[in-house]
């Protein structure tokens, strides 16, 4: 998986749910140090991940699901 490179405030990558390229057409959350364990679901029909606001998903972290 891939990290956010960074946040609006330029510091780390900002918490929230990115798309989780393990699983086509799932989410999952990054608690903005790591990837949290047992986390990924499917994406909300309609919704918009917070990666889509401008940061791209997060790396992987050594956290896989």
């Amino acid at each position: 998986m891939s990290a956010p490179t960074s946040a609006a405030d330029g510091g780390g990558p900002a918490a929230g749910y990115y798309p989780d390229p393990s699983i086509p057409g799932y989410v999952r959350y990054w608690n903005g140090a790591a990837w949290v364990p047992g986390t990924s679901r499917p994406a909300p029909p309609g919704t918009v991940p917070a990666a889509a606001s401008g940061a791209t998903a997060p790396a992987d972290a050594g956290n896989a699901p």
